[in-house]
């Protein structure tokens, strides 16, 4: 097994995320403020400073008001479940994962 690395040779935030096993489904890493269109049922930051443009993404949560109207900030390495179909980032990078 000499390509797999311990876990003391993984040193970063996004070398640890993208060897999690939920990540071997097959993911899209997004690191622009484009909109992407796709069907992913999570997404995790991978870089600090991350932030979900509401306005411009159609995800199936609501807030209390109800549509969801306010950005969020995503903390890195925590998932976040849900129904995407758009995603549209402030700044910084997410991982995607596809269905």
């Amino acid at each position: 097994m000499g390509n797999v690395k311990s876990v003391t040779d993984v040193t970063t935030k996004v070398e640890q995320l993208l060897n999690a096993p939920y990540g071997m489904q097959g993911a899209d890493l997004i690191s622009n403020t484009a909109a992407h269109l796709g069907s992913w049922y999570c997404i995790m930051a991978y870089e600090d400073d991350t932030t979900l443009d509401v306005s411009g993404c159609t995800i199936n949560w609501t807030e209390n008001a109800g549509a969801l109207s306010t950005d969020i900030d995503l903390v890195t390495g925590v998932p976040y479940y849900g129904n995407f179909t758009k995603l549209t980032l402030v700044d910084g990078k997410i991982i995607a994962y596809k269905k």
